[in-house]
């Protein structure tokens, strides 16, 4: 039984990354049913979009949202995949050495069940008639009696790490079929994005083409910056009033210039000012700027402050606005997910969310927008 004792010891050593997995599956499936359902909703959206023939900004911001949400639904199959992978490997790794103990128990039981036929019914006799004295009589016994219990005890084990395989085989072969779906979902998702991508820009182009599109596209983008204006000055007013406020002196204006990115990315894919919006073909205003984030970022405020506002803002999607306590406020949207909440104290290079198509980004002070380039580094 002694040679068994360290692998007895290991087993929990074993089963812990199949329990932290587990948990990280737990939590990646999850994060797939948001997704899906998320999913089942823009679809449902788009639908009676399409059908009344309005709100374009909206349809396009939904078809956006579309590709970016399966983009990232493909990143957590592959990720699920890895987790399942991973468990499958150390029930392997289990199942082998359970295995093994079980081939050495079955020598060491025969080998012990052999002997014990030989020496048959003189066994005992012999136990007693070779003992030189009382003592050595009654220790005799004693150890010939702590063998069988050992011999039973080994046998009970030996049936209990047999159930324990047949136990691992079966979750090992739930595993198996879990991720041939997860492959298969994974493949189902990547088709799914190439189709979205594909009606994306044909709307895209269907809309840059149509002259009525172009105008109610830029009419709805107009209406979305007089919307974040109203926003912004209503929480100015309530700051402004707040006995609580204490301003912490110019600290956007102080780092004119020196302030961090709110992405590493530096790519910015529309400027700020009167443009031609790389997008919609359409001359607009643009309050900010947009920053490509192809692949995934990690939006960061920009400097201290107070978020005042963090959900979903018509036009925007997922919408921070952080009060830095001097006037200056600064505004991160078209955010995949918010790390958040209202209300809540952050420093410099807090994460406030992710983005993975682009961000777009503005600064203000007193209502009015400003060239965001002119304050970063």
């Amino acid at each position: 039984m002694k040679r068994y004792l360290p692998f007895l010891l290991l087993i929990p050593l074993l089963l812990l990354p199949v329990f932290v997995s587990s948990q990280s599956r737990v939590e990646s499936e999850r994060e797939l049913e948001t997704i899906r359902t998320r999913l089942k909703e823009i679809k449902k959206e788009l639908s009676t979009l399409q059908k009344e023939e309005k709100g374009v900004l909206k349809e396009i911001q939904l078809l956006e949202e579309q590709v970016s949400l399966t983009r990232k639904l493909i990143r957590e199959l592959q990720s699920s995949q890895s987790v399942i992978t991973e468990e499958i490997d150390s029930l392997e790794i289990i199942v082998d050495s359970l295995s093994t103990e079980i081939e050495g128990s079955k020598d060491n039981l025969r080998n012990r069940l052999v002997s014990l036929y030989k020496r048959g019914q003189f066994y005992e006799l012999e136990v007693v008639m070779g003992a030189g004295s009382v003592a050595e009589v009654y220790d005799r016994i004693y150890f010939t009696r702590y063998a069988a219990r050992a011999e039973e005890r080994l046998f009970d084990r030996l049936l209990d790490t047999k159930s324990e395989v047949e136990e691992k085989e079966d979750s090992l072969t739930a595993f198996n079929a879990e991720l041939t779906a997860l492959i298969r979902d994974q493949r189902s998702a990547q088709d799914s994005l190439a189709s979205s991508k594909r009606f994306h820009e044909k709307r895209l182009n269907q809309i840059r083409s149509s002259a009525k599109s172009k105008k109610q596209l830029q009419e709805e983008l107009e209406t979305r910056r007089k919307e974040l204006e109203r926003l912004l000055a209503a929480m100015e007013k309530e700051s402004s009033t707040s006995a609580a406020r204490k301003p912490t002196g110019t600290v956007i204006e102080k780092g004119k210039g020196s302030l961090p990115w709110p992405v590493s990315s530096h790519k910015v894919i529309a400027q700020f000012g009167t443009i031609t919006h790389p997008r919609y073909n359409t001359k607009t205003e643009n309050d900010g700027i947009d920053i490509d984030c192809s692949g995934g970022q990690t939006v960061k405020a920009i400097n201290k402050g107070v978020v005042k506002y963090a959900e979903n803002l018509s036009g925007f999607g997922l919408l921070v606005v952080i009060d830095h306590q001097d006037g200056y406020y600064s505004v991160y949207s078209n955010l995949d997910k918010i790390s958040v909440k209202t209300k809540q104290t952050v420093s410099q290079g807090t994460a406030l969310g992710t983005a993975s198509d682009y961000l777009h980004f503005c600064i203000t002070k007193g209502g009015e927008f400003l060239n965001p380039v002119n304050y970063l580094k």
